[in-house]
């Protein structure tokens, strides 16, 4: 596509609401490299770009302080009664103070102050707290066990580790004295009187 003088306004009117360079190219039917080469090659559309969107820009961030410290909008409510014609009804409603935009204003204009330091460093505040937590986790236990009348974890007698444990060599037998001796049988029944008993019969036939 030729580019023509009037194509100027057109992109400035875009961009003040909002138009992108790619919402741009389809609006003029263009790819977005030819929006590039516009705005290096024709003063007025390049000006009409940057003018529109610093103006849509400014509107944001004025849009965000107003939500940042609370503002006041004018918001309409319909009502219908049945066989009526329906009312309007303006009114003021307060929108509170917003945390997140206020945070989010405060890192843009104080980006030293406000940048998020844990970001630039990361795991080392993460780590700092858990350590914290862990800490708190012992002490608690350990004054619960106190109060029950138990030892705590640290004075408890350690069993015997793996290593103090001598281990026999897989190719000798092992001593008798490491296995317990075996139950002692239990007696035989007696038989009762009375109780019929087949005779054995070895052999074949």
């Amino acid at each position: 596509m030729i580019y023509e003088p009037e194509f100027a306004d057109q992109a400035r009117t875009m961009c003040r609401l909002g138009a992108t360079d790619e919402e741009l190219a389809e609006h003029f039917e263009v790819c977005v490299r030819t929006i590039y080469r516009w705005r290096n090659t024709h003063e007025a559309f390049a000006e009409a770009v940057v003018a529109g969107k610093e103006h849509a820009d400014a509107r944001v961030e004025r849009a965000l302080y107003s939500r940042a410290i609370g503002c006041t909008v004018e918001r309409t409510k319909v009502f219908k009664s049945a066989g009526e014609d329906p009312v309007h009804a303006t009114y003021q409603h307060h929108l509170p103070p917003d945390p997140n935009a206020a945070l989010q204003w405060l890192r843009v204009r104080q980006p030293k102050k406000w940048g998020g330091q844990a970001e630039d460093k990361p795991g080392s505040i993460t780590a700092e707290m858990v350590e914290k937590a862990l800490a708190r986790a012992r002490e608690h236990k350990a004054a619960k066990q106190m109060a029950a009348g138990q030892p705590p974890l640290e004075e408890v007698a350690p069993g015997p580790s793996p290593e103090s444990t001598p281990a026999h060599d897989p190719g000798t037998c092992p001593d008798e004295d490491d296995y317990p001796p075996p139950p002692p049988a239990p007696p035989p029944r007696p038989i009762p009187p009375g109780f019929p008993i087949e005779p054995v019969r070895f052999g074949y036939g």
